[in-house]
């Protein structure tokens, strides 16, 4: 039984071998309707290629792009890829791979956004952001329809928010991690500013998430901004607001 496991595997690993042979723009030339992506200035073969842009339909692109098989993951019944690129003259270089199942997954992933950047990505139910997201994802799984399971941190820096008023926030962390009945949540705090955070957002498998954010107003926060969180939180006995928010991933374009 366990040769035969070898020799099956053997196989899908020539097969993989064979097709990622194939030159990669005519792969684009066919799929590129399909993809969540598009690509351009493409050379090379899935096995080993390069494209000058790379970029999705809401407007985060990678430029100088440069991708090589994992080899020894062929083995195992993944295609896996090391990828070398730029975004905004910073160095992206996460790994990708494919099951043969359709499961996704995104290894080891550094990218600096700006906060516009970032709310254009996702539909963000906020208001303006301001400041740099530091997203360090160390790994991402999913297959196609499902929530991702994320394991990593997230740095908003000099992170500020405005609805009706402009509410310095500091520094703020997400850590991200996954449980065995929510896929993906976060825990939320920061560090400095006009309120100071503490709270979770979890979602369930179908994609349901639900936030929870308590937010208390610091010395430095203004009585216009005290007075304008009424209108979306619930003020609390001990002078903090609570913030509770719940839809689905799908809304904010994440599935």
């Amino acid at each position: 039984m366990q040769l035969r496991s070898y020799i099956l595997a053997g196989i899908a690993a020539y097969l993989i071998f064979v097709i990622t042979s194939i030159p990669a723009s005519l792969v684009i030339n066919v799929f590129g309707e399909q993809l969540p992506v598009q690509v351009s200035n493409i050379s090379g073969t899935l096995w080993n290629g390069q494209a000058g842009k790379i970029g999705n339909r809401k407007g985060l692109t990678l430029t100088q792009a440069h991708w090589s098989v994992v080899p020894w993951h062929l083995l195992l019944g993944k295609l896996s890829y090391d990828v070398n690129a730029k975004y905004n003259n910073a160095a992206v270089s996460p790994r990708l791979s494919a099951s043969l199942l359709g499961k996704l997954t995104v290894q080891d992933l550094k990218l600096t956004l700006e906060a516009p950047d970032m709310a254009s990505m996702i539909a963000l139910p906020v208001g303006e952001l301001s400041g740099n997201f530091n997203i360090h994802v160390n790994q991402a799984r999913w297959s196609k329809g499902t929530v991702p399971a994320i394991n990593g941190v997230i740095k908003w820096d000099e992170a500020a928010i405005t609805i009706t008023e402009t509410a310095d926030l500091g520094n703020v962390s997400l850590i991200l991690s996954e449980a065995e009945q929510m896929p993906f949540q976060a825990r939320i705090s920061n560090n400095g500013g006009d309120l100071s955070l503490q709270g979770q957002l979890s979602t369930t498998k179908n994609g349901t998430y639900t936030l929870e954010l308590t937010m208390k107003p610091t010395a430095s926060a203004s009585n216009n901004l005290v007075n304008s969180m009424s209108m979306f939180s619930k003020k609390q006995a001990n002078g903090s607001y609570l913030f509770n928010n719940t839809g689905n991933l799908q809304q904010l374009g994440l599935m």
